[in-house]
């Protein structure tokens, strides 16, 4: 009843009980039937039962569902495939960036330039930059995914790594209008910190902000040191979010519905990959809105941290 029909033509349940006859237990894996017809990955062992003077009396059969299990091998099959090619990708997608970069920076030296060439260098640029930070996303993706990404924590200082992450935003910032403002205790704010992935948590926090929030709007950054943890708030008065939303802001590849209304381009990596360092180095991450059109704020908090006077 268990086999389908091509089976029982080849003669396998003939085959399987005469195998554990002879070998004294067979085991095995392989397509089987439910009762209602449906296919399943089944493990089978077949043990002949044994009564007085060698005599058969019959078969002991377990067949158990193995469809759950083969699907999640499968998927981690495909995953460890996915990382191979993402990985690959990267360094092959580099090669042709890097003398892209070498062009538009010598036509940024040339000043005999038309208008209509200079527009277009101009797009070249925003675009290639846009194009390498995507590329970086999707690379840190696969080191996520694979457990590769890994963090070196040193004495660090917050304000260096702040400025440059408001550094690396301003420009999208500053084309949308936006008004930022920075809230800081008064001194020298030091935390334990890998500070090339403390810039990038904010830069992604940042540029989220600057994604969901309509022109002339306003981005809002605060930063306090309690009982040496550090913490950070990044508030905008944008889209806001929905309950659900705020549920699956941080798992990787996904966008809310922030993402269809306002036609922002990304590939839902960085607020996951924000998530996962910040935890990396022993801090918490949240997300908070009042609902939708009612802003947002996104804050961390990671230990370590030293106000100094």
């Amino acid at each position: 009843m268990f086999f389908r029909r091509e089976d029982k033509v080849e003669g396998l349940p003939a085959w399987q009980l005469q195998r554990a006859q002879l070998h004294g237990k067979t085991e095995e894996e392989g397509w089987r039937l439910r009762k209602d017809g449906s296919a399943f990955w089944a493990s089978i062992v077949v043990s002949p039962i044994v009564g007085p003077g060698n005599t058969l009396l019959g078969y002991a059969k377990v067949t158990r569902d193995m469809s759950e299990q083969r699907r999640l091998h499968e998927l981690e099959h495909s995953l460890q495939r996915m990382n191979e090619f993402l990985a690959m990708l990267g360094h092959e997608l580099r090669n042709p960036l890097a003398p892209m970069r070498n062009a538009v920076t010598l036509m940024q030296r040339e000043d005999a330039l038309n208008t209509a060439q200079r527009i277009s260098r101009d797009i070249i640029d925003r675009q290639l930059t846009h194009l390498t930070r995507l590329l970086d996303d999707l690379l840190d993706a696969g080191r996520l995914t694979s457990g590769k990404l890994h963090i070196k924590p040193q004495r660090t200082d917050f304000r260096s790594a702040l400025t440059q992450a408001v550094e690396s935003v301003w420009p999208a910032m500053n084309a949308r209008a936006l008004e930022i403002e920075l809230k800081l205790p008064q001194g020298n704010i030091w935390v334990n910190a890998d500070e090339v992935r403390l810039i990038q948590v904010l830069q992604n926090l940042l540029s989220n902000a600057t994604k969901f929030t309509p022109e002339g709007g306003r981005v809002e950054v605060r930063v306090s040191v309690e009982q040496e943890h550090l913490r950070v708030e990044v508030a905008d008065n944008g889209v806001g979010m929905s309950a659900q939303t705020l549920d699956d802001v941080f798992q990787l590849f996904s966008q809310g519905e922030g993402v269809r209304e306002t036609h922002q381009p990304g590939l839902g990596i960085g607020l996951a990959l924000a998530r996962s360092i910040v935890e990396m180095h022993g801090g918490i991450i949240s997300a908070a809105s009042a609902g939708p059109g009612k802003g947002s704020v996104f804050s961390f908090e990671l230990p370590g941290a030293q106000l100094q006077a």
